[in-house]
């Protein structure tokens, strides 16, 4: 197996067990975190953390990833109050770099979805906003073995990429609102940002879109489990499909897609790739391009071709029609 190709870092983390190389990323993140005059980087502040501007008023906060792929924050800073857009794994001083970026707006903090690598900072803040189908999730998972489980080894170390165990955030309890679909968050003067659910990866899994900008900041919409007893319908193909396809008269509002992971500032007609990809699925979930082991769940995965990455799925994730 040929030798990972590691990208030129200066943050605080090493990489120990790096992830196996995706080419429709690798590049991206070459050129951007290399050569890119987008970056700022504020090291007395968080040494672990890139901030990219992507838009006025839209930040991109890059964190090495810990034991999943490289994450993506986003901040938009409105005329009274910004949004934040997922924490990761809050390692360094996340709020300090919020306020070095904005000054001392209010920020308003908001989850994607419930998984570890997107809600373990959010110990830095009082509260957070998510669809209410995740809520229950994020309010139970607020243990720090929730998450030192998933990143550390049976030494407690580090086992994927190194990090400072003392700048990980403190854990403090934290209130969780859940909101409905299409809920607005009001930064001031006329500048909205709407969650749209966009279910199947958890059941809250949402995307938001900043209506002065176009951005639309998606999560992560290339999996779904099918195991969410409370809420079934919603950790589907279908669910996923239904959500984008519910979309899609509206995509001339969107000028960009932007990940939890990899590859941001994609074509708005990645959506449309997306869910062509999910119906080929539900006509045919035997005809999958692989079988792969997701943290140790196996799951079958098509090839979006034209996005360079894949759309995983369970057996139990997809209704036949």
């Amino acid at each position: 197996m040929q030798d990972p190709r590691y990208i030129k870092s200066d943050l605080k983390t090493k990489l120990l067990n790096p992830e196996k190389e995706k080419p429709s990323r690798w590049s991206f993140l070459k050129v951007l975190r290399e050569y890119s005059t987008l970056k700022q980087f504020y090291p007395e502040i968080n040494p672990y953390a890139e901030v990219y501007k992507f838009r006025e008023d839209v930040y991109c906060i890059f964190y090495d990833g810990i034991r999943t792929a490289e994450m993506w924050c986003y901040l938009i800073d409105g005329p009274e109050k910004a949004l934040l857009i997922d924490t990761a794994f809050g390692l360094g001083d996340l709020k300090g770099l919020i306020h070095k970026l904005i000054g001392d707006k209010e920020v308003i903090v908001c989850n994607t979805h419930a998984h570890v690598d997107h809600i373990s900072g959010n110990s830095h803040f009082d509260k957070v906003y998510c669809h209410y189908a995740d809520q229950k999730t994020i309010q139970e998972h607020q243990k720090p073995e929730d998450t030192l489980d998933f990143i550390l080894d049976e030494n407690k170390e580090p086992c994927y990429t190194w990090f400072d165990k003392k700048d990980l955030p403190p854990y403090t309890l934290y209130e969780v609102i859940g909101v409905e679909n299409h809920h607005l968050f009001d930064l001031g003067q006329g500048h909205v940002v709407e969650l749209i659910h966009l279910p199947g990866h958890t059941a809250g899994q949402s995307g938001f879109l900043d209506h002065k900008s176009g951005c639309f900041f998606i999560g992560d919409v290339t999996s779904a489990f099918g195991d969410n007893k409370e809420y079934p319908q919603f950790c589907t193909i279908n669910s996923l499909r239904d959500a984008i396809q519910d979309f899609m008269p509206r995509i001339e509002e969107v000028s960009g897609l932007f990940p939890g992971h990899g590859t941001i500032d994609l074509h708005p007609k990645t959506l449309q790739y997306i869910m062509d990809t999910a119906n080929r699925i539900i006509a045919h979930p035997d005809w999958y391009d692989t079988k792969v082991d997701f943290y140790g769940t196996d799951m079958y995965a098509r090839f979006i071709y034209q996005m360079g990455s894949d759309l995983k799925y369970t057996a139990e994730a997809v209704i036949p029609e």
